[in-house]
């Protein structure tokens, strides 16, 4: 289990568990960016719903957002059954990506030690990445 400060965003269902780093930090939750000027790359990744956007900044100068942790910190995301569904009706698992500005970029096992963790009880769950580098992007289920 990892340990420090944590974030917890019920309605987007986000947990942040924020190690203690060289700064202290906190995380800004900002509002999204409509999916309308995200759009999917024709047969890869397209989002089916934005979850959150955030940025961590230094708490004795909140004007600087920090873009590097170490140690790394953990983001938690809410799946819900029919974030579930929307992947297996277009015949894709089900991913958990960031908008870089420019393009979704899959959380993956080899950089972000990404998994999914299904709830005990079926249909939902959380999909787990562990971030070292990061900015202010969207983060969406599709």
């Amino acid at each position: 289990m990892l340990h420090g400060k944590k974030f917890e965003y019920d309605t987007e269902g986000v947990t942040i568990t924020l190690p203690d780093q060289k700064k202290k930090a906190r995380v800004e939750k900002l509002s999204p960016t409509p999916l309308a000027q995200m759009p999917g790359a024709p047969g890869g990744f397209r989002p089916a719903r934005v979850v959150i956007n955030f940025q961590i900044v230094d708490e004795d100068d909140p004007t600087t957002v920090l873009t590097q942790f170490d140690p790394r910190f953990e983001l938690r995301v809410r799946y819900t059954p029919a974030d579930l569904k929307k992947a297996q009706d277009a015949g894709k698992p089900l991913e958990l990506a960031f908008w870089d500005g420019a393009r979704w970029v899959m959380f993956n096992p080899e950089k972000h030690d990404f998994r999914l963790e299904a709830d005990a009880q079926g249909g939902g769950g959380f999909g787990v990445a562990m971030i070292g580098s990061w900015g202010d992007p969207n983060i969406g289920w599709g």
